[in-house]
């Protein structure tokens, strides 16, 4: 089915070969190397800092002190639930994907208006997914006979009846690889070729032999159900699943490396078998109607996820659009070209995405659109260095010709992996009420948040 898939969407592709998927007007007082990269900066937006760390030990190890401990803060994401909007992110001491590494939540109460929302203090900070090895700094060698590196990551599912389920993706980053395939994405679940691994005894990947890709292990997929409490506490009601088989003793990374897994903290360790769940559980977990998530997921056949047309296939991050016109849009980085957004078009929801051409488009890192109630779109975008996010408007999601400032941040972080002192990043969204919300990590250690009212917006493209 997904041969036929592909070549619909390779048909579409070609319907719009002649056009671009996108065009971005360039300023003419825009400089990438400025502040606020030469542009107007957008007035009648409102910035606030929802989540602020509190460092812990001083070398970064050692469990959690509390909710509001851990330097690292990323991967942020929104979640509605009736009346609440609910903010996920992962959590770690120092550093991206450490041994330990967790979920935070912070519920905030939709006004009855749902002009606002009320994000409370630390009483709506909550554990979403707890740690499942020790917490200690994640090391940039990988050269122990034992992998006790696993972290955690997971999102919350929303039915329609309000009811809410956490899964718990829980992976191992481990050694090295020249071959992006093996990068990030859902994870390796089997040995890959010795010939694109290697776990370094030095202080790091050899980069002159191609060795710059992280490489993503699959451990194993948890669930639990979550309800909110009180003023915003999101608690379990009930206990952890595994999904699948529970971690063996033992992993194998390639044909001749083997590796003694550590035994997972709880409630992972003896987490129950999902078929002991009771079934309604089970039926409302597999087969309960969603609510419409927040942000989408572009489609694509697999084994097509990072393609670009041009052979450049390092696409990774993503946001989609609508078109007034009803054709949908993907734009995309590229982890192999700096600043520059690729874009891919499908007539259909239900289309695989063609991969991805290259645009003028000025962006780095994870973008985040949406679409205006008079048909127009907007879209985030940053400089590679992450210290510079703009918003540009189009009224017919292909020429992009007003474009501002919306954040200019570069914050002095505390030393971690995979951190640097930058600014806004990763950037996710919440239509609420007439407001768009958009949630972003500060240089991977603050939560931040901006309210952007769409009457704003749609003034603006009108002018």
């Amino acid at each position: 089915m997904w041969v036929r898939a592909t070549f619909a969407a390779l048909a579409v592709a070609l319907v719009h070969a002649d056009a671009p998927p996108l065009v971005w007007e360039r300023p003419e007082v825009f400089d990438p190397f400025a502040k606020h990269l030469g542009l107007p900066v957008l007035t009648g937006v409102t910035h606030r800092i929802l989540y602020d760390p509190i460092p812990g030990a001083a070398d970064g190890s050692g469990p959690y002190e509390s909710l509001r401990h851990g330097m690292y803060n990323h991967h942020q994401r929104f979640v509605r639930n009736g009346n609440w909007l609910i903010v996920v992110w992962t959590n770690h001491t120092r550093d991206e994907n450490g041994p330990g590494m967790r979920c935070l939540a912070k519920a905030g109460k939709v006004t009855p208006d749902s002009r606002d929302v009320d994000w409370g203090c630390d009483e709506t900070l909550s554990e979403l997914c707890p740690p499942a090895h020790p917490v200690k700094r994640r090391r940039n060698r990988d050269d122990t006979p034992e992998i006790s590196g696993v972290f955690a990551n997971g999102g919350l599912d929303v039915l329609e009846n309000g009811r809410m389920f956490v899964s718990i993706h829980l992976k191992v980053c481990y050694g090295w690889s020249n071959d992006i395939r093996y990068h990030v994405g859902s994870g390796i679940t089997g040995p890959i070729p010795d010939a694109h691994y290697q776990a370094y005894k030095s202080s790091g990947p050899n980069r002159k032999q191609g060795f710059r890709w992280d490489i993503y292990w699959y451990v194993g997929k948890y669930m639990r159900e979550v309800l909110v409490e009180g003023a915003g506490k999101l608690v379990p009601s009930g206990p952890m699943y595994v999904l699948g088989k529970p971690p063996a003793e033992t992993f194998q990374l390639t044909p001749t490396v083997t590796k003694r897994m550590l035994p997972l903290n709880e409630p992972y360790r003896h987490a129950l078998p999902y078929c002991q769940a009771p079934q309604d559980l089970r039926e409302a977990y597999s087969k309960g109607k969603r609510v419409s998530s927040i942000g989408r997921i572009p489609r694509y056949a697999p084994g097509t996820f990072k393609l670009a047309a041009n052979g450049v296939n390092g696409l990774m991050h993503y946001t989609e659009f609508v078109r007034p016109d009803g054709i949908w849009v993907a734009v995309r980085d590229n982890l192999f070209e700096n600043e520059t957004y690729y874009a891919a078009v499908k007539n259909n929801r239900d289309d695989f995405y063609p991969p991805g051409r290259r645009t003028n488009l000025f962006g780095a890192v994870q973008p985040v659109a949406g679409e205006l109630h008079n048909g127009g779109i907007w879209l985030i975008g940053s400089n590679h260095a992450r210290t510079e996010a703009y918003i540009t408007l189009s009224q017919d999601g292909v020429h992009f010709r007003k474009t501002w400032s919306l954040l200019s941040i570069k914050r002095k972080v505390t030393p971690g992996l995979c951190k640097t002192d930058d600014g806004a990043q990763y950037f996710h969204a919440a239509a609420v009420g007439p407001n768009i919300w958009v949630v972003y990590s500060i240089a991977k250690e603050q939560v931040g948040i901006t309210k952007i009212p769409v009457a704003l917006l749609t003034g603006l493209l009108a002018d």
